[in-house]
């Protein structure tokens, strides 16, 4: 329980079906200022999520629970973020956090806890077809959340329930004022949890000097054109602030962490049909034992439709060819791939081309 709608409403779903509810709130790694030496809030744990958690669990009389995985949550999802960035990757953090956190950590605590299933409020549906088990989207097509959700398995997803995947975000809304939950009207949270005041750059800032640098920037053909302030300022696909005159338009299209070297090209530079992944994990695991794959979507990037695509299995890795250019194959991103509703599995951009 976040102290969010969408985790009050499921709790709530539960108890009305006759399941015995416990509320869990995890407190999370805040960043500390050395000017200050004071937290900024999370906001998934903030202080006001916490009390807004604990009086639901109050109106729906159900016991509630604070654990604290500051630590874990630093190591899992922090330091990988600050990582891949140092890496000349871009990070998918809420990923990372579903999978070692929710996914392992959590799970185990509900266990422990002698707790049957893990409930969440993500958007996202759950389908069991004899001892099968598999991940579907969500009935509101704005708020699926299964690009986040990729890495769970089969045995996972047999101890996890997502009371409102069969409702959109109105329908959630509605149920919350019908009830008389305290969260019917709280605001939504967006951006990464940790960075509440969305400073990626000035977050970046504190805790990656490496990218903080100067260095080069080359067009695609290694030419040096100018000199950008530091790796941290800059995206894929960023046409903006990039300080050189004239009258072509650049776009950035790839960063060179090891060389300190910002590569930019015309807007035509960001379009590839091809990509490599990695990390992979298959959810339908018939599909994995095909070496081609055939009639597939997959999504590259989170609120990014699902495009047509061919994919063979090269060793541990996955050759993904769209059927048309997609912008800025981003590596580190998750790609995740869909047959209809159901999804497959997915990986993790490691190059395109």
């Amino acid at each position: 329980m976040s102290g969010g709608v969408d985790s009050s409403v499921a709790a709530a779903m539960l108890v009305r079906q006759g399941y015995d509810v416990i509320g869990i709130f995890m407190k999370l790694w805040a960043e500390k200022t050395s000017s200050q030496d004071l937290a900024r809030e999370n906001i998934c744990c903030s202080a006001d999520a916490a009390t807004a958690a604990r009086a639901v669990a109050s109106k729906l009389r159900i016991p509630f629970y604070v654990i604290n995985l500051e630590k874990e949550f630093k190591k899992a999802v922090v330091d990988y973020y600050i990582k891949e960035y140092d890496e000349g990757r871009t990070p998918n953090p809420c990923v990372i956090c579903n999978r070692d956190i929710k996914g392992e950590i959590l799970m185990k605590k509900v266990l422990e806890l002698e707790g049957d299933f893990l409930a969440t409020g993500h958007y996202a549906q759950i389908k069991k077809q004899g001892s099968k088990f598999y991940l579907l989207s969500s009935a509101d097509k704005n708020k699926d959340q299964t690009y986040f959700l990729w890495t769970l398995t089969e045995e996972k997803l047999a101890r996890i329930l997502f009371p409102i995947g069969g409702l959109t975000k109105p329908e959630v809304r509605d149920l919350a004022k019908k009830w008389k939950l305290p969260t019917a009207e709280r605001r939504e949270s967006q951006g990464i949890c940790f960075i509440p005041d969305r400073d990626v750059c000035g977050f970046l800032h504190r805790h990656a000097e490496k990218l903080t640098k100067s260095g080069e920037i080359h067009d695609i053909n290694g030419k040096k054109i100018g000199i950008h302030n530091g790796l941290i300022n800059y995206t894929i696909g960023q046409r903006e602030r990039l300080g050189l005159g004239g009258p072509r338009a650049y776009y950035v299209v790839e960063l060179k962490s090891k060389e300190n070297i910002l590569v930019v090209g015309a807007e035509s530079d960001l379009y590839k049909k091809k990509l490599i992944a990695s990390d992979l994990n298959w959810i339908d695991i018939t599909e994995e034992k095909q070496l081609v794959m055939n009639d597939i979507k997959a999504k590259i990037r989170y609120g990014h439709p699902a495009e047509d695509c061919r994919l063979k299995i090269v060793s541990d890795k996955l050759r993904v060819t769209f059927k048309k250019p997609q912008r800025a194959l981003t590596p580190g991103q998750s790609i995740v791939f869909y047959k209809n509703n159901k999804v497959l599995g997915g990986g993790v951009i490691e190059k395109n081309s």
